[in-house]
This record gives structure tokens, sequence and C-alpha cells, in this order.
């Protein structure tokens, strides 16, 4: 007789899995869609599992042909469950990337080959058959099944492993445990057929998977309750990957930062709150998608295309009403993006691009209407992709180019110093503005390499043509905000020093008032640790709109650059040059030496050499030149 003790103690663990994870708002995913069928098919081969722990030892008074039937299902149903399991970690895996091709073809050899000996055995009996006296008998390749199982569970370790990157420290423990536990039951099966105890151990990986990998709220946000913008990048991927045209249709309320800068945290959260319930009102749960701030994605597959306008309206009219909190009558103005799929990108990327230009628009122009995608949107897009590419190569082939521009000394009307500056010509877009690839090449991250490019190519000229022979004391570089918060940024910056034996009183590194805000204290302790080894810094920008005494108070800058739309503004208005003149009163009395930048007319060079200013930077001197006319121009001066 069997001992079925442990199959009843799987169809209750299996059983209450499956409702708790249907009660649950589940992520309409391929890798929870898997996880579905796994549990359906356990439930299904423990059932006839017990079903044959009877009718077997009964084989005698049960009809043979239902016999052979209910062992064939239980065969098909459990050996199909390590290919579901199988099938789940490479959807958690890969998420959107095609399975590799070595593993789909294990699995659909190991698939046919299991499916056709168990569906054919009731001819062949190759795995199981009833001899004439009714006893139950192993085929001659029932063994074979047990080590198609087993090449399963190896074949999903060694993709969990290759791929660990793509996996947690927690999920990658229990795909070992899951290997362990089951490999052990198959081997204790074979030596102890009358005790079933497989079934409860893929319960129990059910079980760890349900509470360890398989968690719906990683893909929920709890405040909305509405999927995260992980959930719609996947389902995005998705779509795209299988070509079925969809709208995406991303909104926002402008005012909101308000609310949460006047009225506090918690009533912006319950605002959130209201959006989204009001937001389910219209949409299924499963096309709505929370990201950040008050940004919500609504995502219309193509058979609701016929619902979009109807959608759209409804939004603008919910989202338009006023928000009572507490005491508080708060009203906010929707605004939309609607994307489409394939007319305004090809990939998810470059739907994203869309959706990210979009929203910087109505951001930037306040834009209260919708915002459709249209092909000059999507030419800036395209630009901005383009933009990355020429930047990637730029690096790789030398493209980028160091100019530099002489700096007046004004008390000795000599030069002894230059602002180096990067430029960027591509040839099918030409020359390409620093004000359009410096802030780009920040956002993607890629400012870190042009950074130690510039930096080194610097170092290289100031030793390489003997800038100091031509009178420099020193170059000005520039830093961005990213940089300023790299590890072991003065390690790089020395050993590139070192390698060109430049020293620390030829280099003056620029930092942007932008940077100051970005890295406060890591920026304060990396200025005074490079301070004391010689290197000496300058505030940029100074006046350009962001301006603090606070960083001219708590940074040890020793030069601040006056930026070019003060100076502009102050020879344009009467009370816009008092605010200069006082300006540069201030930065004397604290001891600041003085650059003033866009320096183009006579008038303005006399009128900042009688307010105090140190020295002059702007096309009325030079323009930024290449390296080679920057040598000839010092040596011009140096004859003269």
């Amino acid at each position: 007789m069997y001992n079925i003790s442990f199959n009843l103690c799987a169809i209750c663990i299996d059983c209450l899995v499956l409702v708790l994870f249907l009660t649950r708002k589940n992520y309409p995913s391929k890798a929870n869609e898997a996880f579905l069928v796994f549990i359906v098919d356990c439930i299904i081969a423990v059932i006839f599992d017990n079903i044959s722990a009877y009718s077997i030892p009964n084989a005698a008074s049960v009809p043979l042909w239902l016999n052979y039937v209910i062992n064939t299902i239980f065969y098909l149903s459990m050996n199909t469950i390590l290919l579901w399991y199988n099938l789940y970690i490479m959807c958690i895996i890969y998420k959107v990337r095609k399975i590799s091709s070595i593993n789909f073809k294990i699995l659909l050899v190991s698939a046919v080959i299991d499916i056709v000996l168990i569906v054919t055995n009731p001819l062949t009996h190759l795995v199981f058959y009833f001899d004439e006296n009714y006893n139950y008998c192993s085929g001659k390749l029932r063994i074979l099944v047990y080590v198609i199982s087993i090449i399963i569970l190896f074949s999903c370790l060694f993709e969990s492993i290759s791929h660990k990157k793509s996996l947690t420290k927690t999920q990658m423990q229990c795909v070992f445990f899951i290997t362990i536990g089951n490999i052990s039951s198959v081997v204790f099966q074979l030596f102890n057929p009358y005790i079933l105890i497989t079934s409860f151990t893929v319960s129990l990986a059910i079980l760890v998977i349900y509470l360890s990998i398989q968690d719906a709220d990683n893909f929920m946000d709890p405040l909305t309750r509405c999927f995260t913008h992980q959930a719609f990048e996947e389902v995005l991927n998705n779509y795209v990957k299988e070509k079925h045209p969809f709208t995406i249709i991303t909104l926002r309320l402008d005012g909101f930062r308000k609310v949460n800068e006047m009225a506090g945290v918690a009533a912006g959260n319950k605002i959130l709150e209201i959006v989204a319930q009001r937001l389910h009102l219209i949409v299924s749960k499963e096309h709505l998608y929370y990201n950040s701030g008050t940004q919500f994605n609504i995502f219309i597959p193509e058979e609701d295309q016929d619902k979009f306008e109807n959608i759209l309206s409804k939004v603008k009219t919910e989202l338009g009403k006023d928000y009572e909190i507490g005491e508080m009558q708060i009203v906010l103005h929707p605004q939309s993006i609607v994307v489409r799929f394939p007319d305004h990108g090809k990939t998810a990327y470059e739907l994203e691009d869309a959706i990210g230009y979009c929203l910087h628009q109505i951001e930037k122009k306040s834009i209260m209407d919708t915002v459709y995608a249209d092909s000059l949107i999507l030419k800036q897009v395209r630009r901005v992709t383009e933009l990355d590419r020429i930047m990637r190569n730029a690096l790789i082939n030398g493209q980028f180019k160091i100019y530099y521009q002489p700096i007046l000394q004004v008390e000795t009307n000599e030069y002894h110093s230059a602002e180096a500056l990067l430029r960027l010509y591509d040839d099918e877009y030409g020359f390409i503005s620093p004000d359009e690839f410096i802030p780009r090449a920040e956002e993607t991250g890629i400012i870190t390499e042009i950074g130690a490019m510039v930096f080194d190519r610097v170092c290289h000229d100031i030793t390489h043509y003997n800038f100091r022979s031509l009178g420099i004391d020193y170059i000005e570089i520039n830093l961005s905000a990213v940089q300023c918060i790299q590890k072991n940024l003065k390690e790089q910056l020395f050993s590139t020093m070192k390698q060109y034996r430049v020293t620390p009183e030829m280099i003056n590194l620029e930092i942007t008032e932008t940077a100051t805000v970005a890295s406060s204290n890591q920026l304060r302790d990396f200025m005074n640790s490079m301070i004391h080894d010689g290197i000496l810094f300058s505030l940029d920008d100074y006046g350009s709109g962001l301006a603090n005494i606070n960083y001219l108070l708590n940074y040890s800058f020793k030069i601040v650059k006056l930026d070019k739309s003060l100076i502009w503004k102050a020879f344009a208005s009467r009370r816009a040059l008092i605010a200069l003149r006082h300006t540069i009163e201030m930065l004397r009395d604290l001891h600041f030496e003085i650059v003033a930048e866009g320096v183009e007319t006579d008038e303005q060079a006399r009128e900042l050499s009688a307010m105090g200013c140190d020295f002059f930077q702007g096309y009325l001197y030079s323009k930024a030149i290449s390296c080679n006319e920057f040598l000839e121009f010092m040596n011009k001066q140096k004859r003269e």
C-alpha cells in the first residue's frame, strides 16, 4: 500500500498558495502566468498521484484502460511541472529578452521526449505497465523520465548561475534549495516507491517560490495600489517585442509640487490616492501604472483603441475636479501626453524617450492641453538618440576637440591663464553646441568618461607644448556635477597629472553652481582635500540664476567667474549695473579674484576694470581656439 500522507499535505499547501495568488492583485506578466500554470499543474499531479495510489493496488478491480489513463495523466502532469518551473525562472531571468536558444532547445527536446514516452506508453509499456497478474511494473525507459527531470533542473540551475545578475541573492538561494530538494526527492522516490514524497517536495518548492521569489508587491505601488513603472516597462517591452500596436496616455498634475511644499507630504499622498481611485474607475487595473510624482501611464492595447477618445475625455474631467483634503479645496490641472506604437517609436526606448521629451516640453511651457507625439517631437527624440551615438563614437574615435580661450589679466594686460573648452563636430550634424551635448552626457553618465578624457588631453598639452614657457600659469578645467560625486576622483586626477608630470599649480578646476547644489558635502570634502595638495578652484557662472551667497561662504574658491548673462544685463539696464557693481564690491571684500566672462566691447572692459575685476574673458580678446591657434596666439603675445 502507498503512503499518501505527504500528498495530503501537498494538496493543502498547493491550494493555499493558489488561493493566495488568485486573491492578490497580480501583475499579468509572463512569469505570473507561468507560475499560475505551475501551481495548477502541481495540483493536478498530486490529485492523480493520490488516485493512482488507490487504483494501482486495486488494479484487478479497476478497468485496465482506466488505470492507464490515470497513470498517464499523473506522469504527464508530474513531468511537465519541472518544465513550467524552468520556464518560470527563465521569465524572471530574461524578462523582455529572448530566452537563450540552448535552453529553449533543452526544454523543447525534454518536453517532446517526455510527452512521446508517456502518451505512447499504453502501447509501448516503456515507462510503466501492468502484467498479467495486474501488478504495476516499471518499464525499460522509466529511468529516462527521471534523468530528463534532473537534466531540466541542472539546466535551470546553470542558466540561473550564468545570469545571476538578473536574480537577487534570495532568488538564487531559492533556486539552489529547489534544485537540491527535487533531486533528493527523485532519488528517494526511486528507492522508496511506496512513500509518495515527490509531490510534497514540489509543493514546498511552490511555497518557497511564493514567499521568496513570487512577490507581486514588487510590481505594486503600496500607496496608489497601481502597478509600478517596472511593470509598465515589462509590458511595454513585451508588446513591442510581439509587434502589437498600442497607445500610451501619460498623465501628470500641474501644481502638485506646490501642494507638497505648502500642505505637506501627507496631503500630497492623499491626492495621489484620490487620483488612483478616479483612474481605476475609468481603466482596468492591468492597464494603469504609477511612475513617480503625479505621473501615471495608461496602456491601451489595439483591441481597445475605439475607447481611446472616451478614456482621455473622462480622465481630463475626473482629474480636473477639485481635491478636498481636510478643510482644503485644491485645484490641479491635468496634463496628458499621447504616444503610439509603432507610429512614434519602434522600440521601448524610443517610446520612453518620446514620453520623456514631451514631459519636458509640458513642464517647460506649462502646456495644459494634450500633447501628441508628432514629427517634430520625434525628430528631437531621434536627435537625442543620435547624440548618444555621436558622443560614444567621438570618445572612441577622438572626435572631441579641446579648445582654449585666453584670459586677460587686467593689471598686467597679459595672458597668464586660459579655460579649456570642449567642442564636438559631427560630419552629418555639424557643430553641436556644448549646451546641448553636456547636459545629455550628464543624464546618461558618459560625462565621467568625457571628463577623464578632457583632463588627460589638457595635461598632455600642458606638458607637450610647454605651456609654462608661453607664460601660462594655469589652465581652468570644468568639472560637472556628476564628476564631482565620483568615487576616487582625486586619485584619478592626480594619477593623470603624475603621468604627464603636471604640477598642481598648473590646474584650476571650475565648479558650476549646479554642481554645488548636487553634491554639497561630498564636494566640500573633495575640494578641501585637493586644495591641501595644491589644486585651486573657481566658481563658474556666478549670477546665472542660481547664485547663492552660501556658495561663497561654504566652499573654498579662489576665483569667482561672473556669468556673461550678468555682464550683458548690467550694460543694458541701470538697475542691473548697480547690482553688478555691488556684487563685485562684495566679492573683493571677501578676497576673491574676479573674472568677468563675455566681455565683448571696450566700454564693458573700461567699466568692469573700474569696478575692480581682475580678469577678462570674452570675444573682445579671443574666442575659444584650437590648440595650434592658441599656441600661435600666445607666441604672438610674447613677441609683442
